[in-house]
């Protein structure tokens, strides 16, 4: 749970992140992008993983 958590607080800075860039810098709007469609996938990583399982010990 304590992945899960951390998790949705990194994809909530990101997402600000992409929230901030300027439109018509394409690097950028892609790098941060690229990393909030990363950090979805940990979110439901996280989310569907077994209690218990990965983290820290069955945090």
């Amino acid at each position: 749970m304590l992945d899960l958590g951390r998790t949705i607080l990194r994809l909530e800075k990101a997402r600000r992140v992409l929230v901030a860039v300027d439109p018509g810098d394409k690097e950028k709007l892609l790098a941060a992008s690229r990393k909030v469609d990363k950090l979805i996938l940990e979110y439901y990583q996280a989310k569907t993983r077994p209690k218990g399982v990965g983290g820290r010990g069955g945090e």
